[in-house]
């Protein structure tokens, strides 16, 4: 094993020795720093965002906590978990009409905080304090984490209970093959609970990330009798206690609905076959990691090559067990979301970690070879693309321009880049992840306080419903045809009418008072020629455009009341 050093190997007053004196304080402040910017001035988001929102809130105001329901459709895809912890949020930090969304992305940072600081406990259960630090905070600077710590539906959640199930996991593990008593039966309780919470957040999922693991290592090992160690029937009372009370009451109350599309229809249909058009192919996920897990893959070369030299050591083998099978079978799935690996970035930031400090303890071999020099060539062009898209094609596409002050802004992200990438070639691994972090953390501030803000073009639900509340007219008394996109929904109101075709919205318009009809500009003709066989005119209050970026396309949107005519 490789010798472990603490902080006092280093001057008392440098920056590693303050960092790993304090690096729990130091991971969350690093957390906050990333997570919040943008938390609340970035509108909800479509679609998925939007949906979990949404029924969040029809929850908060009927006060029905079992079903889940977008306006009158029943929401059967996912389980309870991530509503009950959404409407605890929004419900305590903001009031009526509840669509602060902002509140419900609380859950999410949470998650986002507490998958960094298990991270940072497994790093330190298999190698020491340094290695878990160096990965817990590639784990955080990485542009996957922190998006997912930004929007209010499952993935940072279920990302914070699979890194603590693997913590739990990791203690049996090296207790077992280094001959240590079994850790005491509130391990068991704690494990039962992470995966009975994951379960209630994203059903099976977390089963398949930790068993991937567990059956791996124990077939790496040929050693099977460990996992009775972690007292499986005592855990699995835990998980029934803690989801069958709810999966008996949403059974009762859709008759079994719920089940059929759940698992029959989402969670096996999406095994079998490509769904909602989120197909790719073999390889997809290994190329997402360029932009998923940067800044952090600058590491990865160094990883892999770290990997392959100590395959035999208990923290290597795990690491490597909980990446390798789920990422292969993943790859095999026909549905392919970039977020669907995410539960495998806490093990790639501790491969990454231990090469470093393997590196900086030992020798140079870790991160001073061809192929790490190569990717660092590779990490930083991508760097500049990331950064280019971000300050110059984005704002000039979706906003109103990048100007002198963005293409400034860029200065801090490239220097502290290349500056990554010299320590890493120089050899100095600890300096070289300090400031890929700061180059990630820096590129996420810019992008959430800085960029995404200001993209207009893309805030189209956020606009008209701003022009729908100037006009005066209640959720109840609005319809829209031709943009249906659960934020509009949100953002106006539950008893908002999404028409069909442009007809109903006319008779709608007709027949509700102080009705205000929202009308996308393709079917305006049909619209006024609707109200025009009815003897009625439309009278136009405004109109907002944008893109649908949902769909890739641009969008107008006008908003009528009704002027009636004749006697």
């Amino acid at each position: 094993m490789p010798s472990r050093r603490s902080a006092a190997a280093y001057d008392s007053s440098s920056p590693w020795s303050l960092a790993l004196a304090h690096p729990r304080i130091v991971l969350v402040v690093l957390c906050l720093i990333m997570f919040l910017p943008g938390l609340a001035s970035v509108p909800p988001l479509d679609r998925d965002e939007s949906r979990f929102t949404q029924a969040t809130k029809q929850m908060i105001e009927t006060g029905d906590f079992i079903e889940i329901r977008f306006q009158d459709d029943a929401r059967n895809k996912k389980p309870i978990g991530i509503y009950w912890a959404q409407a605890l949020s929004a419900g305590w930090l903001s009031g009526e009409p509840y669509n602060t969304v902002w509140a419900y992305r609380v859950p999410s940072v949470i998650g986002g905080i507490l998958a960094v600081l298990f991270a940072f406990g497994v790093g330190r259960r298999l190698f020491d304090d340094e290695v878990a630090l160096i990965g817990a905070g590639l784990l955080a600077s990485s542009l996957l984490v922190i998006g997912e710590a930004h929007i209010a539906k499952t993935d940072a959640v279920l990302l914070a209970c699979v890194t603590g199930a693997q913590l739990l996991v990791a203690e049996f593990f090296l207790a077992a093959r280094q001959g240590a008593p079994r850790p005491l039966t509130r391990y068991s309780a704690l494990l039962g609970l992470a995966i009975g919470l994951g379960i209630l957040v994203k059903g099976p999922m977390i089963l398949f990330f930790v068993g991937m693991t567990i059956l791996a290592l124990s077939m790496w090992e040929g050693r099977w009798n460990w996992i009775m160690s972690m007292r499986p029937l005592f855990g699995l009372g835990i998980v029934i206690l803690i989801n069958v009370p709810w999966l008996v009451a949403i059974g009762l109350v859709t008759k079994g609905e719920y089940f059929t599309e759940a698992i029959g229809q989402d969670f096996f249909g999406k095994a079998m076959s490509a769904q909602e058009s989120h197909w790719g192919p073999p390889g997809y996920y290994l190329v997402s990691l360029l932009v998923g897990f940067w800044p952090g893959w600058l590491f990865l070369g160094s990883g892999i090559v770290y990997a392959f030299a100590r395959a035999r050591e208990g923290a290597v083998r795990f690491l490597v067990a909980w990446i390798v099978p789920a990422l292969i079978i993943l790859e095999l799935f026909p549905t392919k979301l970039p977020h669907y690996p995410l539960p495998i970035y806490p093990a790639l930031a501790l491969l990454c970690g231990a090469a470093v400090i393997a590196g900086v303890r030992e020798s140079r071999s870790f991160i001073d070879n061809i192929p790490v020099k190569i990717g660092a060539v590779l990490w930083l062009m991508v760097t500049i693309a990331l950064t280019g898209g971000l300050l110059f094609y984005v704002p000039g596409t979706y906003g109103s321009g990048s100007g002198v002050v963005l293409w400034l802004l860029a200065v801090p992200i490239l220097g502290t880049a290349g500056v990554a990438v010299l320590f890493l070639l120089r050899g100095e691994g600890e300096n070289a992840s300090a400031a890929a972090v700061a180059s990630g953390a820096l590129f996420a501030a810019i992008a959430l306080a800085a960029v995404l803000p200001r993209l207009d073009q893309l805030m189209v639900s956020r606009k008209a419903a701003d022009l729908v509340a100037s006009s005066g007219a209640a959720p109840e008394a609005v319809a829209v045809v031709g943009f249906a996109e659960p934020s509009l929904v949100f953002q106006v109101g539950t008893k908002i009418t999404l028409a069909k075709d442009a007809a109903l919205a006319a008779d709608f318009l007709t027949k509700t008072p102080n009705a205000v009809a929202l009308i996308e500009k393709r079917y305006d003709a049909e619209f006024q020629q609707s109200l025009a066989q009815q003897n009625f005119l439309a009278e136009e209050i405004g109109n907002v455009g944008g893109i649908n970026y949902s769909k890739g396309k641009p969008v107008t949107l006008t908003l009528y009341r009704l002027r009636k005519t004749g006697p």
